[in-house]
């Protein structure tokens, strides 16, 4: 049969997909992508900026990309900006330098002397202030190769020696307003800098040129005197934030300094001598906008996740729409593109929801390519474009920590810190690791033993190294100490990543570390303002208490036992607790410092907590952010028959269940209320029966199937789909029984009963009786074959093809990798269309996703030959 080009559109489009193929093929065959000469090196410096303390060591490293195989030479240019001299660092006073690399070393630090030993800054003893150098990368000298797009770095560095100078440590924040009365604390915190040996105050003030009204209506701020004591660079200025049901616009709160002398503030403000707060009303729609700017994924991740969140308010239904945009990689070789993906949110649903995009690997050495997201739709927030970066795992890959944070005891013994490498395997590459004095409080030789190492990988290794510090225990009471380690001098064509310095933090054995036994509640709302009640030991000279990073409010140690403050507003999750006191911060290695934010509903209570296991006793479940409507509630598995009486009380029907104790559960909207002790229900007496296990779960009419569980003893009934079977009670926990003739095709429920009720419906106790599922068989042939489809009217193309129907067939088989295509003419529109197999995912890949009986296919096999192709048949 013949078809015309203007009759078969489709045709085009699978055409223009097998060219497409094709290339992508030929790509990674031939490595055309990312190739460049071997000494053709591109130079980048790792970070934009550094900052250091006077007298401290800058770590500024220089990155060389693309081929790493020949001897480079780059000049750098050296630049202080007034009122910095060359005379504030050591060892560059001519305003130029150059950097050489070895053949195969892609990275290293700009160092005096010793590589690894970095640009020592000059504590002078005199007060300059602040000063900046920019180090510039301004061609090659030898060698060949470019300077790449990042080519400037900016050395801050600051004075020691003036009067203490205040600033808040960003100049804006923001936080959601929260609904339903009542208020919440924020910390917003106030660096010091200069001089920080001695004590000193500075008072923040509100500033009043913010649009909130302050005085108790949108929020309430009192004058507070800070004090820094010696060494303290860090203090927090609180003010309470007051909840309404009121849609409003966002409002602004604005803190600023009281630079009266008198007060102790004669180095005046520093960086930020303001500091905005933006209280996010949350009682309307809300906006929708991506939760970063940018994001970076695995070429082998096969898929991406992309977060979008709904913030300041969550009235109504909205919905946005995901594309993805062009970038340095390639639509259909490096990422499958995106058209129109829809997001969806229920009124008062605020949850994150993902955009997600197809990830192509490939065989080929190549940089990190990038391509764009974008949101459309109304509502949509300032966050409405993404940049997505994707690693290449076919190079060398990058060197670094594994974390940025490493910690052990004084008397603990070495401490063991991880560098990992990722995004490539290819090829041997090293990098050196040390200790350093910059930037530590733990004096080298004293309070550790300072470590110089070269880390090592072998073709094809990717398995983390290690290397240890080792404190040395004394018996001074000191708290906890810091010594910072670094990476240099990476080898072999791999690349510094980050983080490139991490911190080992050594706490002192003759000052107990803190612990945390319990937090009570250990759930409470995103919204934060919850109070809570931190039992330990150890909780003398506590200096914060952070949930998931943020500082509590209101904190106040009650004992050394005890500690209560107002938890900060976060995103939902499980998040941990954290007591920082002068000896150090308490161990995270188990659940007892672990505390729950929901957007949705949390337990508190429930009353009784104890009923018969045949059910019906009526539960009175106390709580927060329970809804009027579409809200379940379950008990174990088993949804149970409620009543909702306002936004803290539930009243709901214990269902049957066996003996024990199990979880009560909310769900709503916003999402299911965190398992605590706090929602435990007891069930005492007879037990219903459970069902367990099915063996074996499928099978024809007359198969013998052991039902496996509890409570079976003086079973009066078993059912397949609702028909009674004949059985046996073996004992207590096993039946055997007979599927009955009758019993419906597909999967069923098997159910159990006994004097005490019957066995609740779970996944459990689904059989799939096989009995009622012919199969059909097609020859293919290459080129297109004409079927006329007589199997099941309705199937998805995919499980037809794929053979994993629900519930499976095994006599089924699976040929979606053999066929390219699935042809349908449709008289309608006198044209064809398609289905194609791998795209289902994929928004208006597909004309059809579902066969129909009795109607007519082309199937389109990719390679000569024929294949049998066996489907279920109609019922």
């Amino acid at each position: 049969m013949r078809m015309s080009k203007s009759s078969r559109p489709g045709l085009g489009r699978m055409a223009a997909f097998l060219a497409v193929t094709m290339l992508a093929a030929l790509a990674a065959g031939v490595g055309v992508r990312g190739a460049s000469a071997a000494n053709e090196g591109v130079f980048t410096f790792a970070t934009t900026g550094t900052t250091v303390t006077e007298g401290q060591t800058a770590y500024i490293t220089i990155n060389r990309s693309g081929g790493t195989n020949g001897a480079q030479v780059v000049q750098l240019t050296i630049t202080p900006n007034g009122p910095a001299t060359y005379a504030d660092i050591a060892g560059y006073g001519n305003g130029y330098t150059t950097i050489a690399f070895a053949s195969g070393q892609s990275s290293r630090t700009i160092d005096v002397s010793t590589p690894g030993t970095g640009v020592p800054t000059n504590d002078d003893g005199s007060n300059q202030g602040v000063r900046t150098i920019t180090f510039a990368l301004t061609g090659v000298v030898s060698g060949g190769g470019t300077v790449g797009a990042q080519n400037t770095h900016l050395l801050t560095i600051n004075d020691n020696d003036g009067p203490s100078t205040y600033s808040y440590t960003s100049a804006s924040s923001s936080v959601n307003e929260g609904s339903g009365g009542g208020t919440q604390t924020v910390n917003i915190s106030v660096t010091r800098s200069g001089a920080t040996g001695g004590t000193s105050t500075v008072q923040c003030i509100d500033a009043g040129t913010g649009s909130a009204t302050g005085g108790g209506v949108d929020y309430t701020l009192t004058t507070q005197t800070l004090t820094f004591n010696a060494g303290e660079t860090t203090k927090n200025c609180s003010l309470t934030v007051v909840r309404d049901n009121t849609t409003e616009p966002n409002q602004t709160v604005v803190l600023g300094f009281d630079n009266n002398t008198d007060t102790g503030f004669p180095g005046g403000p520093g960086t930020n001598p303001t500091h905005t707060l933006t209280i996010i009303d949350d009682d309307g729609a809300g906006v929708i906008q991506f939760s970063a700017a940018s994001y970076t994924v695995g070429e082998s991740a096969v898929t991406g996740t992309f977060t979008v969140t709904r913030t300041g308010g969550n009235t109504g239904a909205l919905t946005a729409n995901c594309s993805t945009t062009a970038g340095t990689a390639t639509a259909n070789v490096d990422y499958t593109p995106v058209v129109n993906q829809l997001l969806s949110w229920g009124n008062g649903d605020s949850s994150n929801k993902s955009c997600t995009v197809t990830i192509l690997t490939d065989a080929s050495v190549e940089s990190s390519e990038t391509f764009g997201l974008s949101l459309s739709g109304t509502n949509i927030g300032a966050q409405s474009t993404a940049t997505v970066t994707i690693l290449d795992d076919d190079g060398t890959g990058s060197l670094q920590f594994s974390t940025t944070g490493y910690t052990g005891a004084e008397n603990g013994g070495p401490i063991t810190v991880t560098v990992t490498r990722t995004g490539g395997s290819l090829g041997q590459v090293s990098v050196d690791a040390a200790t350093t004095t910059s930037g530590s409080t733990a004096t080298s030789n004293v309070d550790y033993v300072p470590v110089t190492t070269t880390l090592t990988w072998a073709n094809g290794d990717a398995t983390p190294k290690t290397f240890s510090v080792s404190p040395i225990d004394d018996s001074t009471v000191e708290g906890a100490e810091v010594v910072n380690v670094v990476l240099s001098n990476a080898t072999g064509g791999a690349v510094i990543g980050s983080p490139s310095t991490a911190a080992v933090t050594i706490s002192d054995s003759e000052s107990p570390l803190p612990t945390i036994t319990d937090i009570s509640p250990s759930s409470g709302t995103i919204l934060g303002g919850t109070a809570v009640t931190i039992t330990g030991t150890n909780f003398a000279s506590v200096q914060s208490v952070t949930f998931g990073g943020f500082a509590c409010g209101s904190v106040n140690t009650v004992s050394t036992q005890t500690i209560t403050c107002v938890t900060p507003a976060h995103d939902a999750g499980t998040v941990e607790v954290i007591v920082t006191t002068l000896a150090g911060s308490n161990a995270t290695g188990t659940t007892a410092n672990d505390y729950v934010y929901t957007g949705g509903p949390t337990i508190t209570s429930l009353s009784p907590d104890t009923g018969q296991a045949s059910g019906n006793t009526v539960v009175t479940i106390t709580g927060t952010n329970f809804t009027s409507s579409g809200m379940t509630v379950k008990f174990d598995t088993t949804t149970a028959i409620f009543t909702w009486i306002d936004t803290t009380t539930i009243a709901a029907v214990a269902p049957a269940h066996s003996a024990g104790t199990v979880d009560v559960r909310v769900t709503t909207a916003g999402g299911t209320s965190p398992n605590t002790a706090a929602d435990d229900y007891t069930y005492t007496g007879v037990s219903v029966p459970v069902v367990n296990l099915l063996s074996p779960a499928s099978g024809p009419v007359g198969t013998t199937v052991i039902i496996a569980g509890s409570g079976f003893t003086g079973a009066t009934l078993v059912t397949f789909g609702g028909v009674a079977a004949t059985y046996t009670v073996n004992n207590d926990a096993q039946i055997t029984a007979s599927v009955p003739a009758g019993t419906p095709a597909g999967t069923v429920d098997v159910r159990v009963t006994t004097g005490a009720g019957t066995s609740a419906n779970t996944a459990a106790d689904n059989f799939n009786n096989t009995s009622a599922a012919p199969t059909i068989t097609y020859t293919l042939y290459f080129r297109f074959t004409l079927i006329v489809w007589t199997g099941q009217n309705g199937i998805s193309a995919l499980a037809a093809l794929t053979g994993l129907e629900n519930p499976d067939n095994p006599a089924t088989n699976n040929v979606s990798s053999l066929v390219g295509a699935i042809w349908r003419f449709d008289a309608a529109t006198q044209s064809f269309k398609g289905y194609f197999p791998g795209s289902d995912g994929v928004p208006g890949a597909n004309d059809f996703t579902t066969l129909s009986a009795g109607v007519g296919y082309f199937v389109a096999l990719l390679n000569p030959g024929t294949v049998t192709w066996t489907t279920l048949g109609s019922n």
